[in-house]
Formats: structure tokens, sequence, C-alpha cells
């Protein structure tokens, strides 16, 4: 295990700042800062993409997508070869992505944005449907909404969950607020799932990444 020595720390933060994100990034970043609504941080989003560019998900759930600044992260590099449900029970916050969408050009056809609680729309979303579930929420029901995400993705998909320090709640033994509590539970389970190959990867609010791992080819 290393040790969190300064230039450790000095490379990690050398890393964080490497990331330059398009102009147009921007106002829906101000747009989220004006509703209050914590958003994925600049290296979460880039790795983000990369994993999308790699992987080339042609169905995406997000649950918990705010005014849409990972969502837009997602149908940048991917284009019109994808279809996403976006997820979020805030209306105010839902327009505001819909407003973020028609400014960015991407048809209304290609995001599906549904304002409900994300518990009771995930048990409609059909099993083994989705290549990729992006969790930015949850909470006390982190949990839950992994054990969807497990359902959901099909072969070779992908559970992505956002802020996986719990707001640096999580390396803290002695913290036990329910959040917290069920963070470390759904890591856990993801974790021992010998289905699935895990990273947690160290940006700024972290960002935990499952892939399913790839069926054996028949000899």
């Amino acid at each position: 295990m290393p040790s969190m020595n300064s230039e450790l720390l000095a490379s990690w933060s050398f890393s964080q700042t490497q990331i330059h994100e398009k102009d147009s990034v921007a106002p829906v970043r101000e747009r989220s800062a004006d509703l209050g609504v914590k958003c994925i941080d600049p290296a979460g989003r880039s790795m983000l993409q990369l994993l999308c560019t790699l992987r080339r998900p042609k169905n995406i759930v997000e649950i918990g997508s705010g005014v849409g600044v990972a969502s837009l992260a997602m149908l940048e590099v991917l284009g019109a070869d994808c279809t996403l449900t976006a997820i979020e029970s805030n209306l105010e916050h839902a327009n505001a992505m819909r407003q973020g969408l028609r400014e960015a050009g991407i048809a209304s056809a290609q995001a599906r944005i549904i304002h409900e609680r994300a518990e009771n729309v995930l048990a409609r979303l059909a099993d083994h449907a989705y290549d990729l579930v992006l969790i930015d929420a949850g909470g006390e029901l982190l949990l839950e909404y992994v054990a969807e995400a497990k359902r959901l993705i099909g072969p070779s998909g992908v559970i992505v969950v956002n802020n996986a320090f719990d707001n640096h709640k999580l390396p803290k033994p002695a913290v036990r607020q329910a959040s917290t509590v069920a963070t470390r539970d759904a890591l856990r389970m993801l974790r021992e799932d010998p289905r699935l190959i895990t990273h947690l990867l160290p940006s700024e609010q972290g960002l935990f990444v499952a892939s399913l791992r790839p069926m054996p080819r028949r000899k």
C-alpha cells in the first residue's frame, strides 16, 4: 500500500489539473452551481468519456442526472449511437437538463428524462437490457440502486458509481452515517461479485467502475 507522502499527493494533484473541458461545459456547470446541484468532477467526467469511447454503450441508464453534466459527457462522445434513460426526481433539475440538451443540439428522442423517484422507475426497466448504468445519486438508497444496476446490465455491461468517496467520509472507519454505511456495503457488493472486475478511481469525488467479466471464448 503506497504511503500518502508529499510526492504522491503532488502527482495526484497534478493529474487532476490536466483535464481541459470544452467551453460548452462551463454554462452547464454554472447552472448546476446556481441550483446547488453537486455534479461529477472534471476528472470523473473525463474518465466517463474515455470509458464510453472504449466500450461504446448503446443503451445507458443514469440514476440521478442532476442538470446533465455527466449526461452530456456521455452523449458528446457517443452521438446518435446511444440512447440515454435519465432518472431525476427533482423537476427543476430535470428541466435544467432539458435546457442543456437543447443547447447542445441533442435530439429529444436520444435522451429520455424521467422525472420520478429512481426506486419507482428502476423496477420497470427490463433485465439485462443496458450496457452502462451510471449511479450519481443514492445516499442511503445506494445499495438498492447497485442491486438494480446488476440486474439491468447485459453481457459486458458496466456499472459506474460517482461520489464513491461519499464526500470523503468513506476512508474514515469511525464514520457510521447512513450514506457512508450504504456506500461501503454497495461497493463491497460489487467487489465481492465474482462476475465483476472492479476498480476505484481516485478522481476528486471517487469513481467506482465495475465491469462484467467477458464470457470465455468457445474453442
